[in-house]
């Protein structure tokens, strides 16, 4: 244990490091002040964790170590510093647990926030302000909502603000200054404010806080010291045990430190992966691929375990390095996939489902199609992709099943079976539960009972190939509108029903809207001809019964078909 300002002497001194399996200082203002307001209010603030390490060996230690953050550019928010050359006579004290509370300390005790000014224009560098940790020393408690003490970041010129007139903010790293308490009476700017007697009072005693609990309190800080003989494997455990029984930190992120601490560019390389891939939503909606998508399907590729192991990461980190560059150009394609399958992050329910497409593009398998031969891989994987949703094969125990569809990918020598992905290859692989690819004439059959959903979608784009859904933005459209079925509950009931529906560009849909089917389709004799899978049947409202089974049968004809079921 030690005072605040013994601890931001180490930090000031260079002796306070980070290791690269730190994630980046990520804390707001708001955090900040919070932070602050718990110190003087003696809240508990939690436990920090050193990692003891001399200069003479820390390159021994075969990780990264990265200097502390005084300020930070909201901006252009820039990484910490690496740390050169340390000091072989000097002791380092790397940070383990309490990274985002050294370094917010840090910021409001010795730099500063380079933030916008209120209303300024963003993109312009001239908007953006040093702002310094303040805190009011006359403000009343009931003023100040849920905080005890108010603490704000402010630039100079903020300062003389209306709204701060009848405040007197002092800015809280000259406390470090004073090696005894000050008398309000000798702050430099209290001479421009006119305080009455309690108001002195006030920021009497609120100064003598701060200036105690930064420092002479003892108690505030507490630490423990992992001494330097430890490896970096040992550290590692340590950090992952420490950081595993918060919510802060997901296990992937503490695995992934273990990839960051041998691979120094993983962390840019992997984030800007998914920046790329995200941002490839279909009709400009970002997917939502994670970093736990990312490592799982990394192992994937290289025909490993896919259920992150600290000691599986640790073997394959080399790999991951060498191979990056045609590990990520296959995660990369995936996205086109999907698009083209009318997929996006408002309805792909299975991320695991991508993995296997990923591990067909990574060995070599073809997307496009070719004239030597009449085959579409793109059609195929769309129906793997709906089967695989449909029947939720990568739910429960989708380790098991994304181990087992990769072992029928391939051969014994782990090359493709097939370089034009066939859905057939997949019948023999063992699901949990008894489940498998196979699709059969109950199972379509049980489709026809789904109602309108991210389902009956997928559904749709099978019995619509020629829609571009890639580029157009198609609606599930109902046949009969919802507002001409409501006077009959029953017909209501099945208003939502697949057999009632059919894919529609989002205009034409809107411009339909509740017109009555019979009429919507006499407005225009090309509408008539075009429509798919409608019956010879009666169009009217009466008969909506009859028009749903006879449409079922026309579209349960053409599944059987397009999933060759005999």
């Amino acid at each position: 244990m030690g005072t605040i300002r013994e601890f931001m002497d180490q930090a000031e001194g260079g002796k306070l490091i980070l290791p690269s399996i730190q994630r980046e200082y990520v804390w707001n203002e708001e955090q900040i002040c919070r932070l602050f307001d718990s110190i003087m209010s003696e809240y508990p603030i939690g436990h920090m964790m050193l990692w003891k390490l001399d200069g003479s060996k820390i390159n021994e230690k075969g990780i990264t170590f990265y200097k502390l953050l005084n300020n930070y550019n909201e901006m252009i928010p820039e990484n910490n510093e690496k740390l050169e050359n340390p000091s072989p006579d000097k002791t380092y004290f790397a940070i383990l647990d309490g990274q985002q509370r050294t370094q917010s300390l840090y910021i409001g005790l010795k730099g500063y926030l380079k933030l916008k000014i209120y209303r300024a224009r963003k993109n312009n560098v001239e908007s953006y302000k040093n702002k310094y940790l303040y805190i009011n020393l006359i403000g009343e408690e009931s003023e100040l909502d849920e905080y005890k003490y108010e603490f704000k970041f402010f630039a100079d010129e903020e300062l003389k603000n209306k709204e701060n007139e009848n405040k007197f903010f002092f800015r809280v790293g000259k406390i470090l200054q004073y090696d005894r308490l000050p008398n309000i009476n000798d702050i430099e700017n209290i001479k421009n404010i006119q305080l009455n007697d309690e108001q002195k009072r006030i920021a009497q005693d609120i100064l003598f806080n701060l200036y105690q609990k930064i420092n002479v309190n003892d108690s505030i800080l507490h630490w423990d010291i992992i001494s330097s003989d430890k490896s970096l494997d040992n550290v590692l455990n340590i950090f992952i045990r420490t950081n595993s029984g918060g919510t802060v930190l997901s296990k992937t992120d503490l695995l992934f430190s273990t990839v960051v601490a041998n691979w120094e560019d993983a962390r840019k390389n992997i984030e800007e992966l998914l920046d790329r891939i995200n941002n490839k939503g279909g009709q400009g909606v970002r997917f939502n691929f994670t970093k736990d998508f990312i490592m799982r399907t990394l192992m994937y590729l290289l025909d490993e375990p896919v259920t992150l192991k600290l000691n599986d990461i640790k073997d394959n980190i080399q790999s991951m390095r060498e191979n990056w560059e045609l590990l990520s150009s296959a995660i990369s394609k995936a996205p086109s996939v999907l698009k083209y399958a009318g997929y996006n992050g408002e309805n792909l329910i299975s991320y695991n489902a991508v993995m296997p497409i990923i591990y067909y593009i990574y060995k070599g398998g073809f997307l496009k199609k070719t004239d030597t031969i009449d085959y579409n891989p793109m059609e195929e994987l769309k129906k793997y992709l709906v089967i695989a949703q449909m029947k939720k094969l990568f739910g429960v125990a989708s380790n098991n099943t994304l181990t087992n569809v990769r072992n029928a990918l391939i051969d014994k020598n782990k090359k493709l079976r097939n370089k034009y992905f066939k859905l057939n290859d997949l019948n023999n692989v063992n699901i949990v539960g008894n489940r498998d690819f196979s699709v059969n004439d109950e199972i379509i059959e049980s489709w026809f009972e789904e109602n309108k959903n991210d389902y009956t979608f997928m559904i749709l784009t099978l019995l619509y190939p020629c829609a571009d859904i890639e580029k157009v933005k198609y609606h599930q459209d109902h046949m009969h509108p919802e507002s001409k079925l409501k006077n009959n509950p029953k017909f209501y009931n099945l208003r939502n029903r697949l057999a009632n529906l059919q894919l529609l560009p989002g205009d034409e849909n809107e411009s339909k809207n509740d017109t009555d089917l019979e009429e919507w389709l006499n407005l225009d004799n090309d509408r008539l001809k075009n429509t798919r899978y409608l019956p010879e049947c009666s169009k009217k409202i009466e008969d909506y019964e009859i028009f749903l089974e006879e449409r079922k049968k026309l579209m349960k004809e053409e599944l059987l078909k397009i999933l060759k079921i005999n």
